[in-house]
């Protein structure tokens, strides 16, 4: 039991170390730092997972002294790039074998969502955060006291779909739309198309799993109310799309990279993706030059000669080499996947398909912790 309410007390950190990631102070690297030592030893102690375990460990260790001495990178960005890699495969094993017993884990999400977003919230009222974007770029958002937009959009559409299930289970209707509304606020404020587009997948997905309670056991009359509501609130929020920082951005990005045709690969490319098919070429191109040990265990996260592509799969095979890669998939494979219900699938599916998008998922701590929870059992759903 204490370990369960430790495991909340550090969940509920989380907004938290991500505004001292803002001011740059080192209380997120130390506390998620003894999280994964701690995680790491009741592991060990417990002799579980040890198969996959270990040889993380090893690899870990040799991947430290990899980068410190043949790369000649820092020792801070050697430990950094060694934690990043281990988080979430950690996290995965950690709670395979976790049960919540006295806590709801969807409650506890709940509260973590609403804390990001009163943080957020807070901080555009008052305007003490920082802009989403360079004055240059010409594109318009506000990031808040939150470093990275990318991750803020991944941790929030990745808890929506369980908190919303949260609130159904416990018939707390009025609920869900407040949750969706306050998400979409934030989408628009943000100027991220990830937080917005996520957010009408998990409607729909609602909508559709509903679809009884919302739509087919109502009236006749009720149906076309609902029919009318519906195509006036597909109109009206075509026409607001229009006006926020989300269209925005997109035209401006559309017009930086002079891209006419909307179905286009330049468009898939340099609009949607950001321009990170292009950086896959640019790290393949490299990647295939680098010597045997370089490609068996990476050319460095903290490589800034080759910019990052974005996108997990990729990053983590040319920054942590063919054996990083193999290592990594062998120990995701380890995720539950029979064990979720359809609100828990759709969020494992959704941080997928962020981590093969715009990334910052799968190496990103404060991300990846939440599909590390996934596979823990929740007793009291």
């Amino acid at each position: 039991m204490k370990e369960e309410i430790i495991i909340f007390i550090f969940l509920l950190l989380g907004p938290i170390l991500d505004v001292t990631v803002y001011y740059n102070l080192p209380v997120n690297i130390i506390i998620r730092g003894i999280y994964l030592l701690g995680i790491i030893g009741i592991m060990l102690f417990r002799k579980r997972n040890l198969k996959l375990l270990i040889p993380l460990l090893i690899f870990s260790v040799i991947e430290f002294i990899y980068q410190l001495s043949y790369l000649d990178i820092s020792i801070t960005n050697s430990i950094s790039s060694t934690f990043k890699f281990l988080y979430l495969p950690a996290s995965i094993l950690y709670f395979k074998d976790f049960e919540f017993k006295k806590y709801d884990k969807r409650k506890i999400l709940s509260i973590i969502m609403f804390t990001y977003i009163g943080i957020y919230l807070f901080s555009y009222i008052t305007k003490i955060g920082s802009s989403a974007y360079d004055d240059t770029d010409g594109k318009t958002g506000y990031r808040g006291l939150f470093n990275s937009i990318n991750e803020f959009s991944a941790i929030i559409i990745g808890m929506l779909p369980l908190v919303i299930d949260y609130y159904n289970s416990k018939k707390k209707y009025l609920l869900i739309p407040l949750s969706i509304f306050s998400v979409i606020v934030c989408s628009v404020l943000l100027g991220t198309k990830v937080l917005l587009l996520g957010t009408i997948i998990i409607v729909m997905f609602y909508l559709f799993k509903e679809r009884k309670k919302v739509f087919l056991d109502r009236s006749k009359i009720e149906k076309i109310g609902i029919v009318v509501f519906s195509l006036l609130l597909i109109i009206i929020g075509g026409y607001l799309f229009t006006k926020t920082n989300v269209y925005h951005n997109m035209k401006i990005q559309q017009s930086f990279f002079e891209v006419d045709k909307v179905f286009s690969y330049d468009y898939l490319n340099r609009v949607l993706f950001n321009d990170r098919l292009s950086f896959i070429g640019t790290n393949f191109n490299h990647f295939k030059t680098c010597s045997i040990l370089k490609i068996l265990f990476g050319i460095g996260l903290s490589n800034l000669v080759i910019k990052l592509v974005e996108i997990d799969a990729f990053d983590l095979i040319f920054r942590y080499g063919v054996i990083g890669f193999i290592l990594f998939i062998s120990v995701f494979s380890n995720i539950k996947f029979k064990r979720f219900n359809s609100y828990e699938r759709l969020t494992f599916i959704l941080l997928i398909l962020i981590s093969l998008t715009s990334g910052h998922v799968l190496l990103y701590p404060n991300v990846c912790i939440y599909i590390g929870l996934l596979n823990s059992k929740n007793m009291l759903e």
